[in-house]
């Protein structure tokens, strides 16, 4: 995913995925991405789940699909970096924090909604309906989406 360009005199904005909406959200934590992590695309809207650590340090790695939890949060958006790596900082929307998302289906208002990380550095991370027992569900949809 590249990094988008918004002119600052544009009106009708478009939200990005990862971004927080509703401040402040105080369910945001630094976190660090697991030093020996075999994701190779981390990006903003990826799922995460916490790593044992031995430190001070809270360390997450990004989920293998959406059965694969309990997910502890969503990488937020950044206007600086979007592409991450093993160990580096990324700050995590975790619970009563509200993210826009990429759906890949319809999804109902309301319902709940896990995370498809992305496999190759063209994809975005999706969400979808999770109806299939066994998901790890990120929250809940707060409007109707038709899907992209």
């Amino acid at each position: 995913m590249s990094q988008y360009s918004l002119n600052q005199n544009q009106f009708t904005q478009a939200p990005v995925i990862g971004q927080v909406a509703f401040q402040p959200n105080v369910d945001t934590e630094t976190c660090q991405i697991n030093p020996n992590t075999t994701a190779t695309y981390i990006q903003a809207g990826c799922a995460v789940k916490l790593i044992a650590n031995s430190g001070p340090e809270i360390v997450v790695d990004v989920t293998s699909g959406p059965s694969d939890g309990p997910v502890y949060g969503v990488i937020s958006y950044n206007p600086r970096i979007n592409k991450y790596g093993a160990s580096d900082r990324v700050e995590i929307a975790s619970t009563s924090n509200i993210i826009y998302l990429k759906s890949s289906a319809a999804i109902n208002r309301g319902n709940r909604v896990s995370v498809t990380n992305p496999t190759t550095s063209t994809n975005d991370a999706t969400v979808a309906s999770d109806a299939t027992a066994g998901d790890s569900t990120i929250g809940f949809a707060l409007t109707q989406v038709s899907g992209c």
